[in-house]
C-alpha cells in the first residue's frame, strides 16, 4: 500500500493536517523523482554502438516459450509443442534434449522452465507442462545428465477445465531456493464479455473466473511459491498468502491473476514481478473499466484483484451476463466472492494495485508504452554488483533498473525505481534493435541479456524465431559484419559470390579480417566464390575479426535447386505518371528457367495481375502501398494473421473468400471490439485505438484480395481518378513457380506505381540544405513546401520516367535572392537536363517557371538550387519551392 493511500484513509499524519501532508508528500515525491532523474543522468547514457546482438539460433525454433541460462553459458529453451532444446556455447549449436508428450490444445503445452539454483551440482531442471489427455498442468523435476533428462519427479499438478484460455506457466527461483510458478485463470473470455468474466449461471462455469482466480482453494489464476526438497516433495515457505489451509491453498503466494505469462524475482529485494495479459474491453462502461495490461510488483503475498479489479484497483460491477441483473461495484478494501462456483473463502484479501498498467489506446499515466495490441511481460532487475568481473555486462546506467517488455508491441523498457522500489519513470531500452515478439528476456551469468523471440505468427513455426545474446563492450567494440551475395536462389549447380566489403568497425584504426564457412569448408578474404552442386538450402557463415581479437558473424541463406521466376510489366507509356482520362496498354511477361515462359509452359491463369487505385496511397520506397495495407503493417495484425497463412486467426485470403464487401461493417466492428468463436476459440484482440475510417481501409484491402485479377495483357484506364495531386494506381503481377528438387515454390513479382504528374518534397528520397514543411493556405489547402537554405541544395527523385514528358512547371517564391534551378540526371553534379536563372520577385507572391525537357526514359532525377548570395542559412533562406508539375509533350 503506498504512502498516499494511507494518508487518504487516515486523514492525518502526526500533527500535520491532511492537506498539508499531501502537499509535503507531493513536494518530497517531486524532489525524490527529480533526484533520481539526476542520478540516472549522472551516469552517462550508454552509446548504443557498444551493444552487440549475437544471434545464437534463428529459424529452427518452433514456438519457443521460455529460456533458462546456466552458469557456464549453456542455454535451455522450451517449445510449446513439447521440445526441450539446449544451446551449447562451445560448439555454438542447438540440440534436442527431449520431446515431451504434451496437450497442445489452445494455449496448453510445455509452458514453463527453470533451472535449480544448484543446477551445476545436481543437474535438476524443472518443467511446467500440460499433461497429454489428463486436463492438468504438472510441475515436475528432471535430472539433466549426458545431454538427456531422466528421473521425473512430480511436485504438484493443477487441474484445469477443457477449453480455453490463459495458461500462464512461467517459472523462476528466488535467492532462498523457493520455486515460483504462474497459472492463468482458465476462463473463456468470449461469451462472458470483454469486462469481468463472472457469469454465475449454471452451465456457464467456464465463463466465471471467480471459480479460479478469486477462489482461495484453487491454484488457477495464481502464482505459487514452494520450496522443493531433495526427495521430490516440497514444503511451504513462511510468508505465503494463507497460513491456514481452511482459508486457502498454502502454496498460493499471489492470487487474482488473469494470465501472468512471464515472471521474475529480484534476488536482492525478494520482490516478485510479472506481466499480466488483460481483457479486451475498448471503453469504460457501467460494467467497469476498459481493458488494461499490467506489470505488477509484489513485495509480499497478496491479492491482485482479477476478476473483480484491474489496473490501479479500478473496480468491475457485480453482473449476471445471462439475466442482466446488475449489482454494486466491487470494493477493493473488502472483495467479496459470492459466486456459486467458488469453493474457497467468501471474503478475500484486499486488492493490490498494479505497478504499471496501460490500455489499447495511449496511456496518460505511462506515455512511453504507446498504443496498440498488448501483451505485458516482466524481465529481470539488473545489478552491476552481481557481475563486477564481467567485461560484457550491461552498462552501469541500468544499475537497479527493472526491465519489462511487451510481446505484441515489440519494445523493451527500463524502469527506474526509488529506494523503496516505487515506480519513478520508464524509458526505452535497446530501441535501436528490432525484436519480433520477444517472449522471454533473461540475464545471463556474465550480465549479458538473452532475448528469446517467438516470431511473427502465433501457433506457428516462424522463420524469424530466434535466440539472441546482447552484450555491452566497454573497450574495443566488436566489428559489424555485413554479408552480401550475388544470388539468393537458383538452379543447381549454382555459383555465388559473397562479399564482406560492407563490414565495418566503430573503433578507428582497427584492421578487419574475414573468414568464411561454406558447406563445411573454410575460406578467407573480403570476397569468396563458391559453387553449390546439390539442391538444398545452405547457410553461409561469415566471421569478421578485428586487429584487437574481437569477432562477430553474419549468415546468409541460399536456396539451390530452383530459379526464381522473372516477372516484368511493360507499359506503352510513362512508368511514373498517369494523366486523368488517359489510358495505357500493358503486357506481362514471365520467364522461369524450369517452368518455361508465359504462353509456352506457363499458363496465363497462373499469373496474378491486379490494378488498384489508392486514394490515399502512401509511397514506401518506390512501391505504393494501399492505405489499408500500410495500417495493417504498422499495427499488430501480423501476430495473428498472414496474407496466405493462418495463425491464431485466419489468413486474409480465407477472410476474403468467406466475406463479401457487404460484410464490411461487421468486420470493422470485429476488429475494433475483438472477440472470437468464428474461426476457432482463440480470442482476437480489440483495437479501440484505431479510427473506424482506418479500419474500413484495412477491411477494404483484405476483401480485395479475393479479386480474380486482370489478364496478362490489356489496357489500363485512369478515369477513376478524381483529380488532384494525391492517390496512385498500382499495377502488380506475381507468379509462384513449381517447387523443385527439395526446394519450395519461389515467387516472382513486378510492380508499376503510377502517380499524378506532380512531385513535391514529400516524394523526395533524400535532400540536402532543404527543410520540408506543410503550409496551410487561406483557401484551406495544405501544401508541402521545400525551404531552401544554401547553395547546392537539392531534392532527389530516383527512378523518374520522362517518357512522353515535354516540360516541367516549377512553383517557387524567391524573396530577395536570385538563384538558378537545375534538373540533373545521376547526381547533384550530374548531366544537366534543363536549367534557368531566376531573379527575385515579390516576397508574398508565388511564381511559375516552365523548363522544357527533351530527354526521355527513366532518370535518376535531381532538382538542384544554386545561388551566389551571401548570408544564406537557417534564418536567411534562398527560396521556397513548391510543386514540380510534369506535362505531356505536344
Amino acid at each position: 500500500m503506498n504512502f498516499l493511500s494511507d494518508h487518504r484513509r487516515n486523514g492525518r499524519h502526526g500533527s500535520v493536517p491532511y492537506a498539508a501532508a499531501i502537499l509535503l508528500f507531493a513536494a518530497a515525491l517531486l524532489l525524490s523523482a527529480g533526484s533520481l532523474h539526476a542520478q540516472a543522468r549522472a551516469v552517462d547514457h550508454p552509446d548504443t554502438s557498444r551493444f552487440h546482438q549475437q544471434v545464437l539460433m534463428e529459424g529452427t525454433l518452433d514456438e519457443p516459450i521460455e529460456v533458462a541460462v546456466a552458469n557456464d553459458g549453456t542455454v535451455f529453451v522450451i517449445e510449446r509443442k513439447g521440445a526441450l532444446k539446449r544451446y551449447d556455447p562451445i560448439s555454438e549449436s542447438m540440440r534436442l534434449v527431449e520431446e515431451l508428450e504434451v496437450d497442445t490444445h489452445s494455449e496448453n503445452g510445455l509452458i514453463g522452465l527453470a533451472l535449480d539454483p544448484d543446477f551445476e551440482e545436481n543437474g535438476w531442471l524443472y518443467l511446467n507442462y500440460s499433461v497429454d489427455g489428463a486436463l492438468k498442468h504438472r510441475v515436475a523435476r528432471f535430472t539433466f545428465a549426458d545431454g538427456a533428462i531422466e528421473e521425473e519427479q512430480v511436485l504438484l499438478e493443477v487441474p484445469f477445465d477443457e477449453g480455453c484460455c490463459h495458461t500462464g506457466g512461467s517459472m523462476t527461483f528466488d535467492a532462498r531456493g523457493n520455486l515460483y510458478a504462474s497459472f492463468g485463470d482458465n476462463t473463456n473470455p468470449f461469451d462472458a464479455g470483454s469486462y469481468a468474466p463472472i457469469d454465475p449461471t449454471e452451465g456457464r462455469e467456464k465463463m466465471d473466473a471467480r471459480r479460479s482466480s478469486a477462489n482461495t482453494q484453487d491454484l488457477r489464476g495464481k502464482i505459487i511459491r514452494i520450496t522443493p526438497r531433495p526427495d521430490g516433495t516440497y514444503t511451504i515457505p513462511r510468508g505465503n498468502l494463507f497460513e491456514d489451509p481452511e482459508e486457502g491453498r498454502p502454496e498460493i503466494y499471489t492470487m487474482g491473476h488473469r494470465n501472468p505469462y512471464r515472471i521474475s524475482v529480484d534476488h536482492h529485494t525478494g520482490y516478485l514481478y510479472w506481466g499480466e495479459v488483460g481483457p479486451d474491453a475498448r471503453a469504460d462502461s457501467t460494467l467497469g473499466p476498459k481493458g488494461y495490461d499490467e506489470v505488477n510488483q509484489a513485495r509480499s503475498a497478496g491479492n491482485f484483484g482479477w476478476p473483480l479489479f484491474i489496473a490501479d484497483n479500478k473496480p468491475y460491477r457485480d453482473f449476471n451476463y445471462t439475466t442482466g441483473w446488475m449489482g454494486e461495484l466491487f470494493d477493493p478494501a473488502r472483495p467479496i466472492n459470492d459466486s456459486p462456483n467458488n469453493t474457497g473463502a467468501r471474503v478475500l484479501p484486499p486488492a493490490q494495485p498494479a505497478m504499471i498498467y496501460y490500455p489499447y489506446d495511449a496511456s496518460p499515466e505511462f506515455p512511453p508504452v504507446g498504443e496498440g495490441g498488448r501483451n505485458a511481460m516482466a524481465g529481470p532487475v539488473y545489478y552491476r554488483t552481481d557481475f563486477v568481473d564481467s567485461n560484457v555486462r550491461l552498462p552501469d546506467y541500468y544499475d537497479g533498473k527493472f526491465i519489462h517488455y511487451d510481446w505484441m508491441r515489440g519494445w523493451i523498457m527500463a524502469v527506474t525505481m526509488d529506494a523503496n522500489g516505487d515506480y519513478v519513470f520508464m524509458e526505452p531500452f535497446l530501441d535501436h534493435l528490432t525484436f519480433d515478439h520477444p517472449i522471454d528476456v533473461e540475464l545471463g551469468p556474465h550480465g549479458s541479456l538473452y532475448v528469446l523471440e517467438y516470431g511473427t505468427y502465433w501457433h506457428a513455426k516462424n522463420e524469424n524465431s530466434r535466440l539472441s545474446r546482447i552484450t555491452f563492450h566497454r573497450g574495443n567494440r566488436l566489428p559489424i559484419p555485413r554479408l552480401t551475395a550475388s544470388v539468393t536462389a537458383g538452379a543447381a549447380p549454382l555459383t555465388a559470390t559473397f562479399s564482406a566489403e560492407e563490414s565495418f568497425d566503430h573503433d578507428p584504426g582497427d584492421e578487419l579480417f574475414f573468414d568464411w564457412e561454406i558447406e563445411g569448408a573454410a575460406a578467407s578474404g573480403p570476397t569468396v566464390t563458391h559453387t553449390f552442386d546439390a539442391p538444398g538450402t545452405y547457410v553461409v557463415r561469415l566471421i569478421v575479426s578485428d586487429s584487437e581479437g574481437a569477432s562477430a558473424e553474419a549468415t546468409h541463406q541460399l536456396v539451390v535447386g530452383n530459379t526464381p521466376p522473372d516477372v516484368h510489366i511493360a507499359l506503352d507509356g510513362n512508368r511514373s505518371f498517369f494523366w486523368p482520362d488517359d489510358s495505357v496498354g500493358y503486357r506481362v511477361d514471365v520467364i522461369d528457367a524450369e517452368d518455361g515462359r508465359l504462353g509456352r509452359g506457363i499458363r496465363p491463369g497462373r499469373v496474378h495481375v491486379t490494378f488498384d487505385y489508392l486514394p490515399g496511397g502512401h509511397i514506401q520506397g518506390h512501391l505504393a502501398v494501399s492505405e489499408g495495407l500500410r495500417l495493417i503493417e504498422a499495427g499488430d495484425c501480423g501476430a495473428c494473421h498472414g496474407v496466405d497463412r493462418a495463425s491464431v486467426g485466419p489468413s486474409y485470403l480465407e477472410v476474403a473468400g468467406r466475406y463479401g464487401v457487404e460484410a464490411t461493417p461487421y468486420l470493422v466492428e470485429k476488429i475494433l471490439d475483438g472477440g472470437g468463436g468464428v474461426w476457432g476459440e482463440q480470442s482476437m484482440a480489440a483495437h479501440p485505438q484505431l479510427a473506424s475510417e482506418d479500419v474500413e481501409k484495412m477491411v477494404a484491402y483484405i476483401l480485395g484480395l479475393d479479386d480474380d485479377g486482370l489478364p496478362p495483357s490489356g489496357v489500363l484506364h485512369f478515369d477513376e481518378h478524381p483529380g488532384g495531386e494525391r492517390g496512385a494506381f498500382v499495377l502488380t503481377a506475381t507468379y509462384d513457380d513449381d517447387p523443385r528438387q527439395e526446394v519450395g515454390s519461389l515467387k516472382g513479382r513486378d510492380d508499376v506505381v503510377l502517380r499524378p504528374p506532380v512531385l513535391t518534397v514529400t516524394y523526395a528520397a533524400d535532400m540536402h540544405l532543404i527543410g520540408p514543411e506543410d503550409v496551410s493556405y487561406p483557401d484551406g489547402v495544405v501544401r508541402s513546401i521545400a525551404t531552401v537554405y544554401g547553395d547546392g541544395a537539392y531534392l532527389h527523385f530516383p527512378d523518374t520516367d520522362l517518357t512522353e514528358i515535354g516540360r516541367v512547371r516549377i512553383d517557387f517564391r524567391a524573396e530577395q535572392h536570385d538563384f538558378t534551378v537545375e534538373i540533373r540526371d545521376g547526381g547533384w553534379g550530374g548531366r544537366l537536363l534543363a536549367g534557368k536563372h531566376i531573379e527575385p520577385g515579390e516576397a508574398s507572391e508565388w511564381f511559375e517557371e516552365v523548363l522544357p525537357l527533351s530527354e526521355k526514359g527513366m532518370r535518376d532525377l535531381y532538382v538542384v538550387l544554386r545561388s551566389n548570395a551571401e548570408g544564406l542559412g537557417q534564418f536567411n533562406r534562398m527560396v521556397r519551392l513548391g510543386r514540380l508539375r510534369f506535362e505531356q509533350a505536344d
